[in-house]
């Protein structure tokens, strides 16, 4: 039985014992794990108080188990678990633990710019390019009277870097109304944009493909190209402005075509709300240059609704309208499509 105790204590002990150590200048000593320190500020995980972010002016000893990365201010690398001493403590020689070899005891955190550990992005390097993306599908249907059914499904990839960023999109739609089809839609196109000398300035090219059987089009491609500005960017929320020139082509039901040179002015606004929705609004404008009176107006607003938080499954309401000047003979010019779509992302 005597044993057994002392078996049971030093298991509940071993953890405590295994962990990260931190003094504060308060006299208080935290156990946990140290995730990074990052202009100043401590990462500390701990099992009784979850994260903690604490100033490195509060910590005058810190003991790590394993092994670190570190980038100090006058520009060098150490590799080795940490063991600082308070600033009027003599260095003190450090034995290696478990073949991991101690960081110089001379060293303090004031001199530390970034720490990090295993499995974490190395911080003094540029941010790495890293894909996200979202998968979208909306079903409505109707019996009685008359019989009407319409779906569709939609896809976005989006590989963003710290200069730059590629979006992929495509979607399609499909609407039957007393058995005869009456919408069938399919786009697919590509954006890319890249700041110019780190500013909110930047270039873009994109280019769409559409395929349809409203407005009496039957396909339309298009390539665009131009310069993108900023007007505001933050963690929140985005507002960009954009004009440029673009190259379309149009073919009709009717056996007609239309290939012009045109002008593009858009305008995108994205903003998180609170920690509930996100709001996104677009608005284009594409005028041929050849025919002022040939254009092509489009806008959608949609509106974000986590359905659980913790998962990435939400909401999308939203309205969209699409106005072209040009159309076949009998069809309207003007579309407007109110929508609810389940949209799941994923990063």
């Amino acid at each position: 039985m005597k044993k057994l105790l002392i078996l049971l204590a030093f298991s509940l002990l071993l953890p405590v014992l295994r962990a990260d150590r931190i003094v504060l200048n308060d006299g208080s000593v935290l156990n946990g794990t140290l995730k990074s320190i990052t202009d100043g500020t401590l990462l500390f995980a701990t099992d009784y108080a979850g994260e903690l972010k604490i100033s490195a002016q509060r910590v005058v000893k810190l003991d790590t188990v394993g092994a670190v990365e570190i980038a100090t201010l006058d520009g060098q690398r150490i590799q080795g678990r940490l063991n600082t001493q308070e600033q009027a403590a003599p260095a003190q020689e450090e034995t290696p633990v478990e073949g991991i070899p101690a960081v110089p005891a001379a060293l303090t955190l004031g001199n530390v710019k970034y720490l990090w550990t295993a499995g974490m992005e190395d911080p003094t390097l540029p941010p790495a390019r890293k894909w996200d993306g979202e998968f979208s599908l909306d079903v409505s249907g109707k019996t009685g009277n008359s019989e009407k059914f319409n779906g569709g499904a939609g896809a976005i990839a989006t590989l963003a870097g710290p200069v730059d960023k590629l979006m992929l999109h495509a979607n399609a739609s499909y609407g039957r109304e007393d058995h005869n089809t009456n919408t069938k839609k399919y786009l697919a196109g590509v954006d890319y944009e890249h700041k110019l000398l780190d500013s909110p300035t930047t270039w873009y090219v994109n280019g769409e493909l559409e395929q349809q059987t409203t407005s009496g089009l039957r396909l339309r491609q298009e390539v665009g190209a131009g310069l993108g500005y900023y007007l505001f960017q933050g963690k929140d929320s985005s507002l960009r402005l954009r004009a440029g020139f673009s190259a379309k082509a149009r073919k009709y039901t009717d056996g007609s075509h239309n290939d012009t040179m045109g002008s593009q002015v858009g305008l995108h606004y994205e903003r998180n709300i609170q920690e509930w929705g996100k709001l996104v609004t677009d608005l284009t404008f594409q005028p041929s240059l050849e025919n002022f009176h040939d254009y092509r107006a489009l806008h959608e607003s949609s509106l974000d609704i986590p359905l659980v938080f913790q998962y990435p499954l939400s909401l999308r309401l939203g309205i969209s309208n699409e106005y072209n000047s040009r159309v076949a003979k009998g069809s309207d010019r003007l579309e407007t499509n109110y929508f609810a779509k389940m949209v799941f992302k994923w990063k």
